[in-house]
């Protein structure tokens, strides 16, 4: 084990979990559950390395685990430990092809090149086939020929670009994938996608109360599950999404029913999922919906709070080594999250009402299609096959160590489409959706001043929609004070500037 010194794992790991820890660089791990902060009390971990390699410096890389189980909780944890570290450790040191998209299908062909008009430009970005962008080598998932994309959507975190680079748009983490092999990574960041993209334009500000009807006969574990909030008081509230695909796309928020929470911030959590299999679904975002009331008390609550679970030192320790992760760059979720730390639950309610807490209609759990998918290769199979029957073409970025001890993956979709409403990424999907819900935020015209600007499309999409503009002033204005139930800050920022966490 490269790790020289762990605390708090539970003694029985899982080979799994295991494999992780054996992956990782030399550095201490922490690990310690989080759910005491919730009466709910299902499994949530944080797990912790604090690395030795100057390389990782300013990347804090840390994970929040959850499930049904401990083990599950744990592995989750390392497993997003593994998504943090290794872009930095690799895709930072692999050589980057300058050139623009001209340029470079001239040389190599356009099956080789992914296009920026397909990659969801950011509504207004100067970027076209002409810019001068930096790309790094992709694969395509269903031949394994190369492709380059930018290294805008492939890195992780600032620590990746060159010195100097200015990337298109913020950088995210959406898509990153680790697992014990190739498949099991992809898909696992290929659902992530899909969950985004589905669920992206329906749900947060956007929320249009569609509740989940659980009827019919439900598994003996999502029982078990909906059991334990019934015993704590707070009513669990699954929604439906989208099914497109075949592939059900949920999420859950809830109400406390008896009594507040530990943080007021609690009532702000949400769990997400997409899974061939509709009981999975169910369970993944009621499951991860628990896991969102512990993490943002911890994250974000006051220091006393914290100071409840975590070990002496932990948050001074992770601050001194926190600085460049992918969201830690992003001002207005910070501005945001300080916000909301000053107001009470009945006031984050209140602006929940109308959106996420919404009740209009319900779609029956039954209707939901559902196919088998039992492990992390079932649901990559029939992720995959969904997405290519649909005309997509699923590419990654190996940021794999160089023995193979585990994968991870950066996936990248083109044509899908995530944070429109944040960053404004937006492409013609998202505008045909937008366009069929009779939005405000898409115009036609001139672009005017900073609000209304272009959405970048391929000649022929944008000849086919007319020229389309996205209203990002509308989008601000529909968002409101909800910015951060898109885009948090990094864990213990806010806090740590705000109430004086540096005692913890």
């Amino acid at each position: 084990m490269n790790a020289r010194v762990t605390s708090g794992l539970p003694a029985d790991l899982s080979d799994a979990a295991r494999r992780y820890l054996d992956a990782f660089p030399a550095g201490d791990v922490v690990a310690f559950p989080i759910h005491p902060l919730d009466r709910l009390g299902l499994p949530v971990w944080v797990v912790a390395l604090f690395p030795d390699d100057e390389a990782l410096s300013g990347i804090m890389p840390y994970g929040v685990g959850y499930g049904a189980t401990d083990e599950a909780a744990v592995l989750g944890g390392l497993g997003e430990i593994a998504e943090m570290v290794w872009p930095t450790l690799t895709l930072g040191q692999r050589a980057k092809t300058r050139g623009s998209y001209t340029e470079l299908v001239r040389s190599l062909g356009a099956s080789a090149i992914a296009d920026p008009f397909t990659l969801c430009l950011p509504a207004g970005s100067p970027v076209d086939h002409d810019t001068v962008l930096e790309w790094v080598e992709a694969k395509r998932w269903r031949d394994g020929s190369s492709v380059l994309v930018p290294i805008d959507l492939a890195a992780y975190s600032s620590k990746e670009l060159s010195p100097g680079y200015k990337p298109f748009t913020t950088i995210i983490s959406n898509g990153m994938g680790a697992g014990p092999d190739l498949d099991w990574a992809i898909g696992h960041g290929l659902c992530e996608i899909l969950q985004r993209d589905g669920n992206g334009l329906l749900f947060r500000a956007l929320d249009r109360g569609v509740t989940l009807e659980l009827d019919g006969d439900l598994p003996a574990s999502t029982r078990a599950i909906l059991d334990r909030f019934d015993a704590a008081g707070i009513r669990a509230i699954p929604k439906f999404a989208t099914d497109q695909y075949g592939l059900p796309n949920l999420y859950c928020a809830g109400v406390d029913e008896r009594g507040e929470p530990a943080a007021p911030i609690m009532v702000t959590a949400c769990g997400e999922a997409c899974h061939a299999d509709r009981a999975a679904a169910l369970d993944k975002c009621l499951t991860e919906f628990a896991a969102s009331r512990a993490r943002k008390a911890f994250a974000h609550g006051p220091a006393d709070l914290v100071a409840e679970v975590a070990p002496k030192g932990y948050v001074a320790r992770f601050m001194a080594q926190a600085g460049g992760a992918a969201k830690s760059s992003d001002r207005r979720a910070f501005d945001a999250m300080r916000d909301w730390t000053g107001r009470s639950a009945t006031e984050l309610r209140s602006w929940l009402a109308d959106n996420v807490l919404s009740e209009r209609s319900s779609h029956r759990f039954s209707d939901l299609p559902t196919q088998a998918a039992p492990d992390g290769h079932a649901r990559a199979a029939t992720a995959r096959a969904a997405v290519e029957a649909a005309g997509f073409d699923v590419l990654y970025v190996d940021m794999s160590p160089a023995d193979g001890s585990v994968t991870v993956v950066k996936v990248i979709v083109p044509g899908m489409e995530v944070e429109t409403m944040s960053y404004y990424r937006i492409g013609a999907r998202n505008t045909e959706k937008l366009l069929a819900l009779d939005s405000p935020l898409i115009q036609f015209g001139r672009e005017e001043g900073a609000a209304l600007r272009r959405i970048r499309l391929s000649p022929a999409d944008a000849e086919r929609l007319n020229h389309p503009l996205f209203d990002t002033a509308a989008a601000d204005r529909l968002v409101g004070p909800l910015y951060p139930l898109y885009r948090e800050p990094e864990a213990h920022h806010v806090a740590w500037k705000s109430d004086g966490i540096t005692g913890a």
